[in-house]
């Protein structure tokens, strides 16, 4: 992100921090607000009590004290106060009597009086709070107290309220600017590899800050989406060749035999070369349907028909089938399987991936060969193994025979479509499994394949 710092003036991060700024001095604002006025208060509600107070010591009679006993109470007083205070009497005509003021006498009530520029009551005293009341005969009555303090703490409330309020809206300010162009520069960040993204480079990524923040777990978020993205693209882009690899062999037989049928005129020579193209329209049928059944369970659409299942039982159906056919083919097939195990799934879809996995065995390791599959429980996981005495797998090339099409180079004179371990691996996902593929026996001239597959089951029960 360039420019000057005050680019962020026009941006929605600076009116988010204005936002915070302003809300944290109008915190300040009420709480200062609050302090001010109790104090003040409470000190003048203390402060009109004393003159009070001092008023009724004068009035000895209440409001029909006469002007002579209201000097004489008043001179006593003068004599024996120590504390500021104030006091002053006048007649009837304005003129003072008594008293250690020498201000023009008030009208009747409360004033808050201050002393000219330059000048002060006494030593100290700028200000002073009084109470006039009006005497029987015409004469008025001043008692007053020192309001200096209440002056001064006013000020140095206000001084510091500005101060503060200055304080807090510079901090408020300054924290929702950084953190502003801090949560810019990684919407910028975010913003960039989208673009470069949607540009055509799908191996961008969105980088991480490690501070583990809101941003950093988004970017996590989005970039596994990202990867997801990337992996589904790279099968779509290569699912056409693989396609038209796998599709093309058939059709052009097919094509071939029904150019050749064109010249046929014997009926029975017709009649197997109708069978034929109907064979390998039946091939390229197969493809089709395996590509839709693999699409439809890793849409994850078959999840809603789980239901509990007795995969013990189940297994031992297949084995018994599968024990024939390796009788009739001259391989060996074991099964060994532990009592009890269930699990919520897919029956169909369940006996597809056991199917898959033992056929493909079956058919790597021929001739003469020897698949063992064993099903067991370690805690809340049942774990299935199936074992052959092929060639195996090399580590290199195990991930391309669990994608789409993924057939191996000697696989691709053996019939089939490469899409019998993507459609077991998607079924696993499916049941909340995972699959992987390792050596049956590492080191050995003819490893191998050992395929495991590994349903995790809930933690109260199978």
């Amino acid at each position: 992100m360039t420019g000057p710092p005050w680019g962020v003036l026009r941006t929605s991060g600076f009116r988010m921090a204005c936002v915070g700024a302003g809300l944290a001095a109008l915190s300040a604002v009420v709480v200062f607000t609050v302090i001010y006025y109790e104090t003040l208060v409470s000190m003048r509600v203390t402060l009109d009590g004393n003159i009070v107070g001092e008023m009724r010591e004068v009035l000895v009679n209440g409001p029909e004290t006469s002007l002579s006993v209201a000097e004489s109470e008043v001179r006593s007083a003068l004599e024996e106060h120590s504390t500021r205070i104030f006091y002053l009497v006048t007649d009837k005509a304005g003129f003072p009597v008594v008293g250690d003021l020498d201000i023009p006498m008030p009208a009747p009530g409360w004033h808050d009086i201050e002393a000219a520029h330059g000048r002060s009551f006494a030593e100290g005293v700028t200000d002073l709070r009084v109470d006039v009341v009006r005497l029987p005969d015409g004469a008025r009555l001043l008692v007053g107290a020192d309001s200096t303090i209440l002056k001064h703490l006013d000020l140095l409330i206000r001084r510091s309220f500005i101060i503060g309020f200055g304080v807090v809206l510079l901090i408020g300010l300054a924290a929702g600017i950084g953190f502003g162009r801090r949560a810019l520069a990684r919407v910028e960040t975010v913003s960039t590899t989208t673009r470069e993204i949607m540009a055509g480079d799908f191996s961008r990524r969105i980088p991480l800050s490690g501070s583990h923040d809101e941003f950093d777990r988004l970017a996590l978020t989005v970039n596994a989406m990202l990867d997801r993205i990337e992996q589904l693209m790279e099968n779509l882009r290569a699912v056409g060749s693989e396609i038209a690899h796998d599709l093309r062999s058939p059709l052009g037989r097919l094509r071939g035999i029904l150019e050749l049928s064109l010249r046929v005129e014997d009926v029975s020579e017709l009649r197997e070369s109708i069978a034929e193209a109907v064979e390998q329209t039946d091939s390229a049928l197969s493809l089709c349907g395996a590509i839709l059944r693999l699409s439809q369970v890793e849409s994850g659409v078959r999840g809603v028909s789980f239901e509990p299942t007795n995969l013990t039982q189940l297994v031992r159906r297949l084995a018994e089938t599968y024990e024939t056919v390796a009788e009739e083919r001259g391989d060996y097939f074991e099964v060994s399987v532990h009592e009890g195990l269930t699990l919520a799934g897919d029956v169909s879809l369940l006996n597809q991936l056991f199917a898959n996995l033992i056929e493909n065995a079956m058919k790597h390791a021929s001739p003469h060969a020897s698949v063992t599959l064993r099903v067991w429980r370690e805690r809340t996981t049942i774990i299935a193994r199936i074992e052959d005495n092929g060639p195996g797998i090399p580590v290199e090339r195990r991930a391309d025979a669990l994608r789409r099409f993924g057939r191996l180079d000697k696989a691709r004179h053996t019939p089939g479509h490469g899409l019998g371990l993507p459609l077991a691996t998607a079924i696993a996902e499916l049941h909340n499994a995972k699959l992987s593929l390792a050596d049956a026996k590492a080191g050995a001239a003819r490893p191998g394949l050992a395929v495991t597959v590994c349903f995790a089951l809930p933690q109260d029960g199978a």
